[in-house]
């Protein structure tokens, strides 16, 4: 089953490039009013229950006020910080709009810093430099403002402008596109004061921006990234293999685990640590699979599934049925009608013979990125207990919506993402809208060192 994928491979593409150059075309109070109009039939059309953490009326008074303060012409850009900031109050990761890919399309101007957002004090860390740029800012330097802009402003209004389950996630998934909002909200034209703190010292430095093809995009001089989705790495002395997963995608996996898994048995490795770290998803077939290689008795990662029926979903399955006859169950989708809400209960995978199942120590790393199908595996593994699970709850949520389907508002053609489906994960009760807790809680950052230094206390035994 293709679930929640963060890659959002429905838009289609051939709208970007056009799209990238009309992002400061101007739309009129009429038009984007009427856009908004769209979006709250589009949601609630779509969407089995938007409302399930804040309320209809509250919403529907939100959007009249943004509607209400619409007296000028505004860019798409512009427009796009009004509604975004509708749909983060939904806390729906899922349901989003999507203009950033089209932002980086003209090049624009970034600092070039990487930084970590929290929603708790220090608000703004320093992580380093881009690759080839000498640092002016101290790793680890908490920011105080950026062109007197405080820092705890910028991350409020960063989270505003996320969607999300949580305020923590939201503000760790801006750090991604952080010199989105400094330009583009800010207007900062590529000048950035930046005061900040560092061991007991203050200082206030001017860093000019430099334009996004001009610079190694996310990697920092003082972090290591690996090429492909997936990576192996035996330590020996401690009989530890260590996977690593940067989303779950089919693209090279099988190979992948074939040939880790056989190494992992050839070797003798007694521990296995399994890094979902910043993992955001993907196929949870892979995780399906992966399971495979972990578990010695049926599982299932998804207790049940509430689909809603409507129009876009309809639509989106009549693009995946493109040039394909039409099935019996695609037709019966199709038949139902809209507004609708079947409940799915799914049934236990099998296990299937597997010569390199692994039946050593299992260890699980997650952090609020960990999200969408990585937080589900993460669920399933916890829930029966195969081993223990290090670092930070994750982003993703045990009861969540996902499921997404495509559509564009019919004037500015903004791109929009809207959950179809409420899933309840394995072991998920009525009301359990958090993620993953870990076994140990640690910050991400320490997460893979806990657990060298436990299997280095631990030995090299096995229990499962």
């Amino acid at each position: 089953m293709l679930k929640r994928l963060l890659i959002l491979f429905f838009i289609i593409s051939i709208y970007q490039v056009a799209f990238a150059q009309s992002i400061y075309k101007k739309f009129t109070p009429q038009q984007m009013q009427e856009d908004l109009d769209t979006m709250v039939k589009f949601l609630e059309d779509t969407h089995p229950n938007p409302y399930y953490r804040y309320s209809k009326a509250q919403f529907h008074k939100d959007v009249q006020s943004v509607k209400n303060n619409i007296h000028q012409d505004l860019t798409l850009l512009d427009f796009y910080f009004l509604a975004e900031q509708l749909l983060a109050k939904l806390d729906d990761g899922h349901t989003d709009f999507h203009i950033v890919e089209d932002y980086d399309e003209i090049n624009p101007i970034v600092l070039p810093y990487t930084f970590k957002l929290s929603d708790k004090a220090p608000y703004l860390i320093c992580q380093g430099p881009y690759a080839s740029f000498k640092t002016k800012i101290p790793r680890d330097a908490a920011i105080i403002s950026i062109n007197d802009i405080p820092a705890q402003k910028i991350v409020n209004d960063v989270i505003n402008l996320n969607t999300g389950e949580n305020r923590a996630f939201r503000a760790d998934y801006g750090s991604s596109r952080f010199y989105f909002y400094l330009e583009a909200l800010y207007k900062a034209n590529g000048t950035y004061k930046i005061k900040y703190a560092h061991q007991s010292t203050t200082k206030t430095v001017t860093v000019k921006g430099v334009r996004q093809q001009d610079v190694e995009k996310g990697k920092t001089t003082s972090s290591v990234n690996t090429v492909n989705n997936y990576s192996l790495t035996i330590l020996d002395k401690e009989k530890t293999a260590i996977i690593a997963f940067k989303n779950f995608d089919w693209e090279g996996y099988t190979t992948f685990a074939d040939s880790a898994f056989t190494l992992i048995k050839q070797k003798g490795i007694q521990h296995l640590v399994i890094n979902l770290i910043d993992n955001g998803g993907g196929d949870s077939d892979v995780g399906d699979d992966l399971l495979q290689y972990l578990l010695n008795q049926p599982f299932k990662q998804y207790e049940k599934v509430y689909v809603k029926n409507s129009i876009l979903l309809k639509e989106r399955l009549k693009v995946h049925r493109k040039d394909k006859p039409l099935d019996s169950a695609d037709l019966a989708i199709l038949n139902k009608p809209n507004g609708i809400i079947d409940t799915i209960q799914y049934a236990d995978i099998p296990i299937k013979p597997n010569s390199l199942r692994f039946d050593g120590d299992v260890y699980l790393l997650v952090n609020l990125q960990t999200y969408s199908s990585a937080a589900d595996f993460a669920q399933c593994f916890k829930h029966y207990h195969r081993g223990m699970i290090i670092g930070e709850e994750t982003g993703g949520l045990i009861k969540s919506y996902g499921d997404i389907v495509p559509v564009q508002l019919p004037h500015t053609r903004l791109d929009m993402t809207i959950s179809s489906a409420l899933y309840d994960n394995i072991g998920a009760e009525e009301n359990d809208w958090h993620g993953v807790v870990p076994d140990i809680a640690v910050p991400a950052n320490r997460a893979l060192q806990q657990t060298m230094d436990i299997i280095r206390r631990k030995g090299n035994t096995s229990s499962y």
